[in-house]
């Protein structure tokens, strides 16, 4: 699991360094909300819960509209379980995608769609009920771009679907909101 988070740091800087061109950098709070894991809730047991969400995203803009980024997010607690609540309060959740951008830019005001491909990874020391997973996500927002200097702010809604889970796909929203810093000509 370092490993991972090591890598996924590493990955998040080399695409701010290169984001020196035209890119952008943001640091985000927000919200994940999983949705419904059925098999009766893996026996009623299991319950998914909202969770705050914090993280860091790097864009690199290679054309005015067209842009790749990357994103790293780490969730607390990922979901509850009443069977095992003491196990389960401890389950964290990763979150990494590499996803394409396609800006739509109004002077400082951006509207934007994503879209990606990455994993999701639930750790800590109790309940666990799937290992890493393969997740898709898609989603959009609006960048404020530049308000103070190279400060801005972005917000974002983006839902995520990942490869199966107990035998079943798991949908996720994630809502977020953060600070920007712009480089380069855009």
């Amino acid at each position: 699991m370092k490993k991972t988070i090591v890598a996924s740091i590493f990955v998040l800087l080399f695409c701010a360094g290169h984001a020196q061109a035209a890119g952008q950098v943001a640091f985000f709070a927000g919200y994940l909300n999983p949705g419904d894991l059925n098999l009766d809730n893996v026996q009623s047991g299991l319950e998914l819960c909202g969770t705050p969400l914090y993280g860091a995203r790097a864009e690199y803009d290679f054309a005015k509209v067209f842009g790749i980024e990357q994103n790293i997010a780490f969730s607390p607690r990922l979901f509850n379980s009443t069977l095992f609540p003491s196990e389960a309060s401890d389950v964290r959740g990763f979150l990494y995608s590499s996803n394409l951008v396609l800006n739509i830019p109004i002077s400082r005001f951006v509207p934007y769609l994503t879209g990606g491909v990455g994993f999701l990874k639930p750790w800590g020391t109790g309940l666990r009920p799937f290992d890493a997973t393969f997740a898709g996500n898609y989603g959009g927002g609006i960048k404020l771009n530049r308000l103070v200097g190279p400060v801005g702010l972005r917000f974002d809604v983006r839902g995520w679907r990942t490869a199966e889970v107990l035998g079943q796909k798991l949908n996720i929203l994630e809502a977020t909101g953060g600070l920007t810093f712009t480089w380069g000509k855009r």
